[in-house]
């Protein structure tokens, strides 16, 4: 059983032509004794298809080949992929792959087979990204977002071929669009003196004490909102990152920090000072550690929430 190559010209509303290759492989006879044959791809070039064609005739002869699913896109990733996704990531880049894919490529492949999505559909997917992606009518995408889009397309086909459901991560074989040259821009920073005289404008504001460690340790702002007075040594003057706050389609959560490590942090007296005054105001308030936090839907801070 060797299969053969069949090639498919598609044109398309605006009369552009493209051509796909796919492999054939006979799979024996029916009842009636009509042959039943299973068609592999799509492949952007022939050489590309004589390669799928080889390694489906060699699972053949081994006993490992798999027949191509019938499952759509749709069901593969709303069904199955992103369930198992969520278990694996972090909320905020688990609902950034289902915004994503919701938004962008299940409108446009989600009804096709996986099996019948080849380089030529990405591709296409890509450019058109790039040309009007956005929801809101206003332009295309950026390069940046479309490989990103790109990215997790290659992660639900690479789960798919690992499934058994497709025969090879046709994404492997598309072309996303590369980074483009941009002029380096200067990262605009505060010298000392200027950040000494926002500290010393902020003195009295009620927050100060997180603007201070944010100045003095680099920590990231979901980092600041998520110290605890337990992740603190008064005594050997140093903290622990352990958590973060970050907002995930509109709502606060607790998370790792980005890197998934905690990690210690020397303190200086001064903000070691600050930190203890803000205890002292917030037992005095019966208020615990959480400076602010964004309120759900605006960009708006809420002072002081208080944490069991």
């Amino acid at each position: 059983m060797q299969g053969h190559i069949r090639k498919r010209t598609h044109t398309t509303k605006t009369g552009l032509q493209t051509i796909n290759w796919y492999v054939v492989v006979d799979n024996g006879r029916d009842e009636t004794g009509k042959r039943r044959q299973k068609w592999h791809g799509s492949f952007r070039t022939r050489k590309d298809a004589e390669i799928a064609r080889a390694k489906i005739v060699g699972d053949l002869h081994a006993g490992t080949y798999a027949e191509p699913s019938r499952m759509t896109l749709t069901e593969w990733v709303i069904e199955l992929w992103l369930p198992t996704v969520e278990t694996r990531v972090k909320p905020s880049t688990y609902e950034s792959y289902a915004r994503n894919v919701r938004h962008h490529v299940l409108p446009a492949l989600g009804q096709r087979q996986l099996h019948d999505i080849g380089p030529s559909q990405l591709n296409s997917l890509y450019a058109e990204l790039l040309r009007s992606g956005r929801r809101d009518s206003t332009g295309g995408l950026s390069a940046k977002t479309v490989r990103y889009i790109h990215t997790i397309i290659h992660k639900a086909l690479s789960d798919a071929l690992d499934a058994g459901l497709i025969s090879a991560n046709v994404a492997e074989r598309a072309k996303p669009p590369g980074p483009r040259a941009r002029a380096s821009s200067e990262i605009g920073f505060w010298e000392a003196h200027e950040l000494r005289h926002f500290l010393d404008q902020i003195h009295e504001h009620r927050l100060r004490a997180a603007w201070h460690l944010a100045a003095m340790t680099g920590m990231r702002r979901g980092e600041v909102l998520g110290l605890r007075w337990k992740d603190i040594d008064d005594g050997n003057q140093r903290l622990q990152v352990r958590q973060a706050l970050v907002s995930v389609a509109y709502e606060v959560i607790v998370s790792t920090p980005k890197n998934h490590r905690a990690r210690v942090i020397d303190l200086d007296e001064r903000t070691l000072s600050e930190l203890q005054k803000h205890r002292d105001r917030q037992r005095a308030d019966r208020t615990e550690w959480v400076l602010v936090r964004p309120t759900r839907g605006t960009g708006r801070a809420i002072s002081l929430q208080k944490r069991c």
